[in-house]
């Protein structure tokens, strides 16, 4: 086991903060987390002396209710750890995004990127995903459609996540910088989740040469990005929805950028799901999937 975790551990380990410290901060939390257990133990009992159904459902409802506040909880104490004790971690535990804070701040746009990434996915096609952190999107709403994902993230802790907690037959997961090396062979759709930003301008445009050489023809480049900047210029990848269609026209015959606003953020969230090709994209006019009247 200390293997498989070795990148884990020598993160926790580089924590600056003592026990004390986190035991303080969390306090409420754990007795939150305390109370649940306690209530899910008697519910048990209690459902094992159900009389009918009517009531042994009501029990399993109650269940529910009282693991859902627990995992609500226990993911709270776990963003304390990852995010507000230093050094922060640089990917994101989107089972945290799921248990804790779409729930709590009513924030959505994590899920809306890879769901509108998986329009551009044909059943059994091969699959690069760039910058696939812990590999929560390549497991849960990439795998279906694949017939193998090659999923590489530049962290390799992400990567050791990835490899324990997002496994499936039809995925590989490798440590690579994009920038440097992609996977061998030819891709049908190709996934760049928000680390796009991490790019130059000079750098997006040596990879992309690359990354036409690792491509299909007619294969499609999906992803998502947010607001970059709010201002144009030469070190500025984009900084509205038009520069970045045009970002992307300067390397494919076609493009489409979707923009969607999230007010649950102040200042409000920009979302830009944006789809690439030389041939056909989700929700052309002739694109076999839809139909308009």
């Amino acid at each position: 086991m200390a293997e498989i975790t070795k990148y884990r551990d020598a993160w926790a380990a580089s924590k600056q903060v003592s026990l004390a410290q986190v035991f303080q901060a969390s306090a409420q939390v754990a007795r939150e987390i305390s109370r649940g257990g306690m209530e899910l133990d008697r519910l048990m009992q209690q459902l094992g002396h159900s009389t009918s159904f009517s009531e042994f459902y009501a029990g399993v409802e109650k269940l529910a209710e009282v693991s859902r506040s627990i995992s609500y909880n226990v993911h709270n104490l776990k963003l304390v750890c990852d995010l507000q004790t230093p050094p922060a971690s640089v990917y994101t535990d989107h089972f945290v995004n799921q248990f804790f804070l779409m729930s709590t701040l009513r924030r959505t746009w994590w899920v809306e990127g890879p769901i509108f990434c998986t329009l551009a996915f044909e059943q059994g096609d091969r699959v690069l995903e760039i910058g696939c952190g812990t590999g929560y999107f390549t497991d849960i709403f990439f795998s279906p459609f694949a017939a193998e994902i090659i999923a590489i993230d530049i962290d390799s802790r992400a990567i050791e996540t990835a490899r324990r907690m997002h496994t499936a037959k039809n995925i590989r997961y490798e440590v690579m910088d994009a920038r440097k090396e992609l996977p061998a062979g030819h891709f049908d759709a190709v996934v760049w989740t928000p680390s796009i930003t991490a790019y130059t301008p000079n750098e997006l445009d040596i990879f992309m040469e690359k990354l036409h050489n690792s491509m299909s023809p007619n294969a499609r480049l999906c992803g998502w990005t947010f607001l970059e900047a709010d201002r144009a210029g030469p070190d500025i990848l984009w900084h509205d929805m038009n520069s970045l269609a045009q970002r992307l026209k300067g390397y494919f015959k076609n493009v489409r950028v979707i923009e969607h606003v999230h007010p649950t953020i102040e200042p409000p969230r920009y979302v830009w799901p944006f789809y690439a090709s030389n041939g056909r994209l989700p929700l052309d006019a002739d694109w076999p999937h839809a139909v308009t009247l």
